[in-house]
């Protein structure tokens, strides 16, 4: 260490913390977070572009590094997820090549971009992925700002997305989530275009969304493969008519 130097000192890729604050150089009562630490706290505060600087750096870290590279799958910005992407490619680890057959379905060209859901199920973050999949159907049926989709909405939904959007849980679930798995519960307790809200109740009590004929809040679905089979994704649908929404919906897996 040189005699200048001092152990608070940040050095090129560290983050000093201070006052709510990232600053350049360490206030008294401030902290130094270094190597991945570090890149992780700049990671999630940055913008876009930022981000795909430290992308670029987190190999240096190993294994921690390649797990923030994984995890930028799922970002926000269509930038980081593709700068993500190009250097997963370039990696023959097992694990690796797993993340990335899970996430290629979403990046085929398309009319409907899915890359950000292929990566937040690449990774197993269930919760934010059913998220994302109400945005995109929300978005697509023209209720962007909106919590359920009507008939008139499901209507207007192209049947290539629902389809990318199945394959895409299936895939990372190994088959337990999914509207496919869901559209074959829905035909077990009677669902058609007759069905009635008896069908959609015994539905909702099928995948666990309704348990001893008590409707389950969001925030206690279980955002994990130890849920029922078909109880994600959560479907954006619900009201008058939601029986018949169902139906239609599931139609569009074979379209």
């Amino acid at each position: 260490m040189a005699v200048t130097d001092t152990p608070n000192q940040p050095r090129e890729y560290d983050v000093v913390l201070g006052g709510g604050q990232i600053l350049a150089l360490p206030p008294v009562d401030g902290a130094v977070l270094g190597g991945i630490a570090g890149l992780k706290h700049r990671f999630s505060r940055c913008n876009a572009e930022e981000k795909i600087e430290t992308l670029a750096k987190a190999l240096t870290y190993g294994e921690a590094g390649l797990d923030l590279v994984i995890q930028a799958l799922g970002d926000y910005s269509e930038q980081v997820r593709w700068q993500a992407y190009a250097i997963l490619r370039e990696k023959a680890e097992p694990r690796i090549q797993k993340v990335l057959k899970a996430y290629l379905p979403a990046i085929y060209p398309g009319e409907i971009d899915c890359s950000r859901l292929g990566g937040l199920l690449a990774v197993g973050n269930w919760q934010a992925a059913d998220q994302e999949t109400a945005a995109l159907m929300l978005k697509a049926g023209g209720r962007e700002n909106g919590t359920c989709l009507k008939l008139q909405d499901i209507e207007r939904l192209p049947g290539k997305l629902i389809q990318k959007i199945d394959r895409l849980w299936d895939g990372c679930s190994k088959g337990k989530f999914g509207l496919q798995v869901q559209a074959s519960i829905w035909q077990s307790v009677g669902g058609n275009a007759k069905a009635d809200y008896s069908t959609w109740y015994r539905f909702c009590d099928r995948v666990e969304w309704r348990v001893k004929n008590c409707w389950i809040e969001y925030n206690r679905l279980q955002f994990n493969l130890n849920a029922p089979s078909g109880h994600l994704p959560f479907l954006p649908v619900g009201g008058f008519g939601v029986d018949v929404c169902l139906e239609s919906l599931f139609q569009k897996l074979k379209n």
